[in-house]
């Protein structure tokens, strides 16, 4: 993967600051959960690119309905992916009221289920963050729900990348924490009001990030080439030269006779 050029490859687009301009109003106006959606979506867009090779993988805001669609589909696989996660906060709640009565019991055993319940939770978590990769791009393949949820399949490839799939993740982890920093510094040394600005930018580049990265394990592993490798140029072929015939005998002069075998 080349860490940099997931971000360097925006401003090679013709048209980066209207796209980068809207995404960022989207990210402002990601509290109201339909503009995050859409991002997404267009963001899953992003990552097909990048699997196709495209000069200029970086998508044009043409396709709202669509990519309202694909971000819900891709927010319902998120979602049941961590479920697991809602439903150990059940036993969790359970456990801090048992804490809470009079009875040694009682409070022995709601520490034990938060204990328990707490490191599940843990273990879990890392796993989904592992799998997160595959259930992506899995999901980009197609677009349907049920492909980002086989199970058994995206935890095989996660197997066979887990080299890239936990370098993904610490590149993700590090250049968010660059980019928020760079925009919270710019944003305040603008006198605060330029948070406004900096903070959405901050959150679509954050997003373009992730799913270029992801777009570059799409694009390596579909035909084991690298990211942006040049198609190579045909082998020059050396122009035949037909064979040199040997020249042929002239016929015997009249009243000799032709050699007898």
């Amino acid at each position: 993967m080349d860490f940099v050029k997931a971000l360097t490859f925006i401003p090679e687009d013709p048209r980066w600051k209207e796209k980068v301009a809207i995404g960022s109003a989207l990210a402002l106006l990601s509290f109201l959960i339909v503009p995050a959606i859409i991002t997404i979506g267009y963001c899953v867009r992003l990552t097909q690119n990048m699997r196709d090779g495209k000069q200029y993988p970086l998508p044009e805001w043409d396709d709202w309905s669509g990519d309202l669609v694909r971000g819900f589909k891709l927010a319902v696989v998120w979602f049941v992916w961590a479920l697991p996660l809602f439903l150990v906060s059940i036993p969790m709640t359970i456990g801090g009221v048992m804490t809470d009565t009079d009875s040694a019991v009682a409070t022995t055993l709601g520490v034990t289920i938060i204990v328990a319940t707490t490191c599940l939770t843990a273990i879990y978590g890392i796993f989904i963050t592992l799998m997160t990769p595959g259930f992506t791009l899995w999901f980009a393949r197609d677009e349907e729900i049920r492909s980002g949820l086989q199970l058994s399949d995206i935890f095989q490839w996660t197997r066979e990348h887990i080299t890239d799939v936990i370098l993904f993740m610490l590149a993700y982890i590090v250049a968010s924490f660059v980019i928020s920093t760079v925009a919270g510094i710019v944003g305040v040394l603008l006198c605060l009001v330029g948070l406004i600005v900096t903070v959405p930018v901050a959150t679509f580049l954050t997003y373009v990030y992730q799913f270029n990265l992801l777009g570059q394990i799409a694009y390596k592993d579909s035909a084991g080439r690298v990211y942006y490798q040049p198609v190579a140029a045909p082998a020059s072929v050396a122009p035949s030269v037909p064979p040199v015939q040997p020249p042929s005998e002239p016929p015997p002069a009249s009243g000799e006779e032709s050699p007898q075998s």
